[in-house]
């Protein structure tokens, strides 16, 4: 629990500063510095950072290894995406230390993430802590490529939405090249400004559930079915099953449950309050597609998520909208509070996740946390 502590006093800072922003809303000039103060302290928190949570271990190594060579010589596949590349290149020209290289990569991701925001929300506190909470913590701090990624998709939802080809395959091209994940961004265009029927979502959610439920391996069945990839496909993907722990009845799946109950019951509220809602709406359902329906391989289901979990920052702050009796909208506020909180100090937990800040003195060196994760570190199970 202590480690989480440094976590928890962000998003309550955060909080604090919707709680403001909301109250004081109609003095602009208050709103304006009290968004440079909170935006501040959340950049800060990230860009000074020491070696949290685990994927600095490749990181660290990668950037003392990067050189021209890797870019002249780039095999697809093999090398990390070009931009990716090319950016840390560039970084380590500049200057050659890699908290330098996590500096820039968090003022990228701040930019992208807060003109986001501004875009879809009156009240950015309360998207950043919702982005905290739900996988913000990790994307910002463990998915060095993969946030750039999906932080510029972000920003290519309104060309979707406009139906601005050109601009949208433009932006989302450009995520491939930090990371090649982002290519399942590209056929969304087709189809996700669509609103989808209430009960179609519905019957989706329930289909959803029901194999989490009942745990009905649907994808080794397909395979099965139109065998692809043959015997031997099989076989690795059934020790792939054994490896993996299959995502269990906790407090994710009551927190998937109850966030789905409630789009449904508000889904015509969500859709009113802004037409771009349409679009968090099919994100949300392909986030509970990728949750439920790839259950069965732990990895493989949270990494599809993760693309989608955007919906989440957009709809959670919109539901507390939707509540039209006072004193119930104060009670979905209160749980929202509590269960962030909580979901906060279960989820940071291990001492790899000790918080440390190059400004605030001294920190570990790269053996010393290394040595750290070779002795501590577990696999979550959350």
């Amino acid at each position: 629990m202590i480690y989480s502590i440094p976590y928890s006093l962000l998003v309550i800072f955060l909080g604090i500063l919707a709680m403001l922003l909301h109250q004081r809303r109609d003095d602009q000039d208050f709103c304006y510095k009290l968004k440079i103060v909170g935006v501040s302290v959340y950049f800060v928190f990230f860009a000074f950072r020491g070696f949290i949570f685990t994927d600095w271990l490749t990181y660290y190594i990668e950037f003392d290894n990067v050189n021209i060579d890797l870019l002249l010589h780039y095999e697809l596949g093999k090398s990390r995406e070009p931009l990716f590349l090319i950016l840390m290149l560039i970084t380590k020209g500049i200057i050659n230390d890699f908290h330098f290289f996590i500096f820039i990569c968090t003022a990228i991701n701040t930019w992208l993430l807060i003109t986001f925001f501004r875009k879809y929300t009156d009240n950015i506190f309360i998207c950043l802590v919702l982005y905290l909470v739900f996988e913000g913590f990790g994307i910002s701090i463990n998915l060095m490529r993969n946030s750039i990624a999906i932080f510029i998709f972000l920003n290519a939802i309104e060309h979707l939405e406009k139906r601005q080809p050109l601009q949208y395959f433009g932006m989302c091209l450009m995520a491939v090249g930090f990371h090649f994940s982002a290519f399942i961004y590209i056929p969304l265009y087709f189809f996700f400004h669509r609103k989808m029927n209430k009960w179609g979502y519905l019957t989706i959610l329930v289909l959803c559930n029901a194999v989490f439920i009942f745990h009905i391996p649907i994808f080794m069945r397909l395979i099965s079915l139109f065998g692809i990839g043959g015997a031997f496909l099989e076989n690795k993907i059934d020790v792939y099953s054994e490896i993996g722990n299959r995502l269990g009845f906790g407090m994710g799946f009551i927190e998937r449950f109850i966030t789905g109950l409630l789009v449904f019951l508000y889904y015509d509220k969500l859709n009113s309050i802004r037409p771009t809602n349409k679009i968090f709406i099919n994100g949300l359902i392909t986030y509970f597609i990728c949750s439920f329906m790839f259950s069965e391989f732990t990895e493989i289901s949270k990494r599809l998520a993760m693309l989608f979990v955007f919906s989440y920052w957009i709809i959670w702050g919109d539901l507390i909208k939707c509540f039209a009796i006072k004193n119930n909208r104060r009670l979905f506020i209160a749980y929202l509070c509590v269960y962030c909180l909580l979901k906060t100090t279960v989820t940071i937990n291990q001492p790899v996740d000790q918080y440390e800040n190059l400004l605030f003195g001294k920190t570990k060196s790269f053996q010393e946390r290394k040595y750290i994760y070779d002795r501590t570190f577990e696999e979550p199970k959350y």
